[in-house]
């Protein structure tokens, strides 16, 4: 089942229910051959979604954390980034999709239209509420306009995860956009920061933000004991130091453990461990 318009699939077969695949910013284009910063996306897209084949826990589920596409969100990126997710499909691993400043939000449900999809909780956003054994998510829609940088929430999808979050207060509660928070009024990154932070730091069950869109791996708390996750973009990096990569994530009971899997095995970060304790 897709939650989000996120793609179809059953249940995995021998999914480990504590483990999830997170992928970020995969950029993909129309033409598979597309080069961009020196780095072949599709082909850096195949590599992840065989590493996360291959680990020896399979993932109950895997999130793609948005910039889907390359640039504009043409629909012919959606097509080849579609096959390239195939044999997660294939394997019964459910996906759940957020989108980034570089898609498009009607080509990109245009381009999935034959998939079963959930009713959308927040209209024409993708958003979406994932239960798991041990923390829920809670994936948002930070697109404001195509090609354009900076994100948007909007009142009525922060009213939305106020109310989601307690209505479900029982449980570790990881919140997911595309853009990155920058705690910076002077750099905006998501222009209603703010908000979304005035929702999430006084919420105790909140241990987790996990965004993208920078390039760049990296876990910082904030001063409230919320940790961020800055997840590495499958594509290009922009400083050549970043690994490109995914990140496995098992959930446990008091916390969770996250493991940098980068496309090139050789890269001094790859199996890079943290492991992150919640707040209380």
């Amino acid at each position: 089942m897709l939650r989000s318009r996120s793609l179809a699939a059953a249940s995995a077969a021998q999914a480990d229910p504590h483990t999830w695949a997170l992928l970020s910013d995969t950029h993909i284009a129309g033409d598979r051959a597309k080069v961009n910063r020196e780095v072949a996306m599709a082909a850096h897209l195949e590599a992840v979604v065989r590493d996360v084949l291959a680990q020896s826990r399979r993932p109950v589920g895997a999130l793609i954390n948005g910039d889907l596409a390359l640039n504009s969100g043409e629909t012919a990126d959606y097509e080849v980034f579609t096959s390239l997710i195939a044999p997660l499909r294939a394997a019964q691993i459910p996906l759940h999709l957020a989108l980034g400043n570089h898609d498009n939000r009607e080509r990109c449900w245009a381009a999935l239209r034959d998939d079963t999809t959930a009713k959308r909780p927040v209209v024409d956003r993708q958003v979406a509420f994932v239960p798991a054994a041990r923390a829920n998510w809670f994936i948002l829609d930070s697109l404001d306009k195509t090609n354009s940088t900076p994100g948007l929430l909007g009142e009525t999808q922060l009213a939305w995860l106020a109310r989601e979050l307690d209505a479900h207060a029982d449980k570790p509660a990881l919140v997911v956009t595309h853009h990155n928070p920058t705690l910076d009024p002077a750099k905006v990154s998501i222009i209603d920061e703010a908000a979304l932070y005035a929702v999430l730091r006084p919420r105790r069950q909140v241990k987790a933000h996990f965004f993208g869109h920078s390039h760049v791996w990296s876990i910082k708390p904030d001063e409230s004991g919320l940790h961020r996750v800055n997840l590495p973009a499958v594509a290009y990096v922009f400083e050549p130091t970043q690994p490109s990569g995914w990140v496995n994530a098992q959930l446990e009971p008091r916390g969770i453990k996250l493991q940098l899997r980068c496309v090139d095995p050789t890269h001094r970060q790859h199996g890079e461990t943290k492991e992150l304790v919640w707040r209380t």
